[in-house]
């Protein structure tokens, strides 16, 4: 069992993670040439033991986890900048982390050995109503920043995970609440703050437009470590509402046809999600407005889709969005057994089809693991204005983002998961699979993750970092003989 093997890892390493693991190559070099450059943040090194295993335990999901030469904590761009000279003097493997959320672990690196630059004390936020910008250091979790963007009725469009970290969140993409009207947050990044592969800090992104037009989609991937960026920001009503509606398993093709058939005419003030967990499924809807008038817009969706039970709220949108969630949170940083896999899939304009919704019921009723399948309604709405290539982020033309959460408790759930993930993204759905949802056992993740745009991609990557200092697997590679642009994305 997959939970019983990680208690057992993780007792060990927590007792005494240094005595199991000799020095790295080069590692009291590293020592050396970060205490010449007097970095004013932490360093944890594996003889510090308390504080490596803290910052080994903050990884979110326990399924993979590789154990750095050690953890810098700047304080500013220079600790940082000091850090990526170090490992470009010393060839050291280097790598960001911010939430501790990747779902494959690169915030530690691919293997051992990597110097993690941990950006967790990077997180002020500057609010300017004027302008309606924020600059947000990307250290700051998405809770922290909807908590301060609260205190002047402001929003800003990201997922509903409050322990997820700003920097990887969005310049990977960051779908979530106010998408349909706001964009998602790659869209509304307008510049950044990124020490590069060759040690120099860009102040000013924007000055860079290859550079700026990178990072809003693909910024996670391996072009520098971004250390703050300037979002647009919107003012929202002080209150706004949110909608509950339960169904039961078996009303789950009511639940897809009428989302497949009212979804992209939904005024773009409403954000969907549903969650399908075990018997239970949940539809939940924030909509910038009262809650009279969110009954209204709903009402024909409720009419069709036939829910057992219906609630409103209305409250502001921090607390709609945050205070469960943080709850739930904080409670799976306290499980050390917590191993899950991710698989996300977009869907196209017409919807899921019924033989796709029975294909994926059958799979879910039958998997031997604990599976929670969610969907994120993009149609009609701001995400589908912007071309594919107007950013590096190119999944637009969606009616909704599937993604497949699953707790992995044993082998079997892996085979049967990629079994059935091949099957389901072959036949039912688009080719194309989320970037912030990185899964490295993806077939053709290129072009899943940035379809035509891959190649530009590359392109820049030999332009910033021709060494391929910022490197793990399935980051953006300095050169590359994979084209994107005969494959058909349209299935």
């Amino acid at each position: 069992m997959f939970s019983y093997l990680y208690i057992i890892y993780f007792f060990i390493i927590t007792i005494h993670a240094s005595s199991y693991f000799s020095k790295c190559p080069e590692e009291d070099s590293l020592r050396e040439c970060l205490d010449q450059y007097h970095i004013k943040g932490l360093i944890n090194f594996r003889d510090n033991v308390m504080a490596y295993n803290n910052d080994i335990n903050f990884e979110f999901n326990k399924r993979i986890i590789h154990f750095p030469v050690a953890f810098v904590h700047p304080i500013d761009e220079i600790d940082v900048q000091s850090a990526v000279k170090c490992a470009i003097k010393l060839n050291f493997p280097i790598t960001a982390r911010s939430g501790g959320h990747s779902p494959e672990g690169y915030g530690l690196g691919d293997k051992d050995c990597y110097l993690v630059v941990d950006l967790r004390t990077l997180n002020k936020t500057t609010v300017s109503i004027t302008s309606q910008t924020a600059i947000v250091g990307t250290g700051n979790t998405l809770g922290s920043l909807y908590k301060e963007l609260q205190q002047y009725i402001f929003a800003f469009p990201a997922g509903d995970s409050p322990s997820v970290g700003v920097g990887g969140h969005m310049p990977g993409g960051g779908i979530g609440f106010l998408n349909r009207k706001f964009g998602i947050s790659s869209d509304n990044i307008l510049d950044a703050q990124i020490v590069l592969a060759n040690g120099t800090v860009v102040y000013n992104s924007k000055k860079y437009p290859e550079l700026l037009w990178a990072i809003r989609g693909a910024g996670n991937a391996g072009y520098g470590i971004i250390t703050s960026l300037t979002i647009k920001i919107y003012p929202i009503q002080k209150i706004i509402s949110s909608v509950q509606l339960e169904y039961d398993f078996d009303h789950i093709p009511s639940i897809f046809s009428a989302i497949n058939q009212l979804g992209s005419n939904l005024h773009q003030n409403l954000t969907f999600t549903i969650d399908f967990v075990a018997s239970q499924t949940v539809v939940r809807g924030i909509y910038l407005g009262s809650a009279s008038e969110l009954q209204s817009c709903i009402q024909e969706f409720i009419k069709l889709s036939r829910p057992k039970r219906v609630s409103y709220i209305e409250n502001d949108f921090y607390n709609l969005i945050i205070n469960n969630q943080e709850k739930n949170d904080n409670s799976k940083r306290n499980k050390t057994s917590e191993v899950f896999k991710l698989k996300s899939f977009f869907i196209n304009s017409s919807g899921l089809s019924y033989e796709g919704i029975k294909y994926w019921m059958r799979f879910a009723k039958s998997f031997k693991c604990p599976i929670t399948t969610s969907i994120v309604l993009l149609g009609g709405g701001r995400v589908n204005e912007i071309r594919r290539n107007e950013t590096a982020f190119v999944h637009r033309g969606f009616l909704y983002l599937l993604e497949l959460v699953v707790t992995l408790q044993s082998e079997i759930c892996i085979q049967e998961l990629e079994i059935f993930s091949k099957n389901f993204q072959q036949n039912y759905t688009n080719f194309e699979s989320y970037q912030n949802y990185v899964d490295r056992n993806l077939d053709n993740w290129q072009c899943r993750y940035y379809g035509k745009n891959f190649e530009k991609l590359v392109e820049i990557k030999q332009k910033y970092d021709p060494y391929n200092l910022f490197h793990w697997n399935q980051s953006i590679p300095t050169n590359t003989n994979i084209s994107c642009n005969d494959i058909d994305t349209t299935g």
